[in-house]
């Protein structure tokens, strides 16, 4: 009663800190009081810093992306009076093994890839998988894969986060053509059964709420590629909804088994490549890479193989995506499956950069790296040894001691 007190009537011990109001979870109040902006704009301009008034502090949360990104926007009441606009975003993947508590590299990259960063999953799923195939799959029946469990429907939670969506079935539609590979409007639109161009309003609003990213190329000026922003949502798209009848009868191994080749490809490769550019960008100094900037991916034309996608590009600090005279520092090749990689894949590397260069890229002296979910061929191992090949393996990517 005081701090309201003190926000109404503005006196205030002159000892006491200036009054704090917090409104959590601000978009479900704006959706239902949509002059709630309004109202804080005229409070803030009878007690903002130029009001010669004691201040007031605001506090704004809210976990719809999409509302809250736009509450600073040119012509909203809001605009010109915020301080700090402040995004707390998931763990990234080593901390997140931390959080976890996990020790083993292959056991927190395969939670990492169900569930991503988002601490709060800790709470309801609680210890994590033992290792081993079967540690892992007995910690899924108990969780994500167990129809009792919260998180079994998800995605519906996380739509219901945003009050800008209701046509929700579309956005599933949208989320599952994404994670089954289609990368462009058109793509997901020939899935989905809508024109490209209906789509639009859809996808600008699962943007803005960071449910899809839209990935530039790093060299290239095309069209960004579509991809899912969140694992679990992912996870859930490719093993749970094809076999949603087999989940919800108990009878998941076999569904589970059926979703191997899937899990592997659609789901392991994509996050195992998004781990690889995160470890070049923040870690890529303890193995020494110095020089890393604007990092993503690429594709190389090439008459003979049709072309290549490169997982892993860097350009150097100083260089600007898709300037032809941009420097490029590495280019990376990454794979999830337990093969092992060989020289064949330093060879490949060799080659997109002999044809980088000849089509005018600066990219003599970029080093090649191979990031490895198993051992390495001998072979490849005595060309890193070298120094023909930066080898990544799971404990340099997740700072294990060798």
């Amino acid at each position: 009663m005081d701090v309201a007190a003190d926000l109404l009537t503005g006196r205030r011990n002159p000892d006491a800190p200036p009054p704090l109001l917090v409104l959590d979870e601000f978009p479900y109040l704006v959706a239902h009081s949509p002059e709630l902006p309004s109202v804080l704009q005229a409070l803030y301009d009878r007690r903002g810093p130029s009001s010669g008034k004691p201040p007031l502090r605001i506090i704004l949360c809210g976990s719809a992306i999409s509302t809250m990104s736009t509450l600073l926007a040119g012509d909203q009441a809001l605009r010109g009076r915020a301080v700090i606009d402040m995004r707390i975003g998931p763990f990234g993947f080593r901390d997140a093994a931390e959080y976890w508590g996990v020790d083993d590299p292959e056991t927190a990259f395969l939670v990492d890839a169900v569930l991503g960063g988002a601490p709060g999953y800790r709470d309801v799923v609680g210890d994590p998988p033992e290792p081993g195939p079967e540690g892992f799959y007995a910690w899924l029946t108990r969780s994500v894969l167990s129809p009792s469990h919260i998180l079994f429907t998800e995605p519906e939670y996380l739509l219901a986060e945003d009050p800008r969506i209701s046509d929700r079935a579309t956005c599933h539609a949208i989320w599952e053509a994404v994670a089954n590979g289609a990368a462009t409007p058109t793509q997901i639109g020939g899935l989905v059964g809508m024109e490209a161009s209906t789509l639009t309003y859809h996808l600008n609003v699962m943007k803005a709420a960071a449910f899809i990213r839209y990935d530039q190329d790093l060299l290239l000026q095309r069209k960004p590629v579509i991809t899912v922003a969140d694992p679990i949502v992912r996870f859930h798209d490719l093993t749970v909804r094809p076999n949603l009848v087999d989940f919800e009868m108990r009878e998941g191994r076999a569904a589970w088994e059926r979703s191997q080749e899937t899990f592997s490809s659609k789901v392991l490769g994509p996050h195992f490549e998004d781990l690889a550019r995160q470890w070049t960008l923040r870690y890529g100094r303890e193995r020494g890479l110095e020089d890393i900037g604007h990092l993503g991916t690429t594709t190389v034309a090439c008459r003979q193989h049709r072309g290549h996608e490169i997982d892993v590009v860097a350009l150097s600090r100083g260089s600007r995506p898709r300037d032809k005279r941009a420097r490029v520092t590495l280019l990376g090749e990454a794979e999830a499956t337990n093969k092992s990689r060989t020289v064949a894949d330093l060879q490949r590397l060799e080659h997109i950069r002999d044809l980088l260069c000849a089509q005018g890229w600066d990219a003599d002296g970029a080093v090649l790296a191979v990031y490895v979910r198993s051992e390495p061929s001998s072979e490849l191992r005595q060309a890193a040894d070298a120094g023909q090949v930066l080898l990544v393996g799971m404990r340099d990517l997740y700072g294990r001691e060798r």
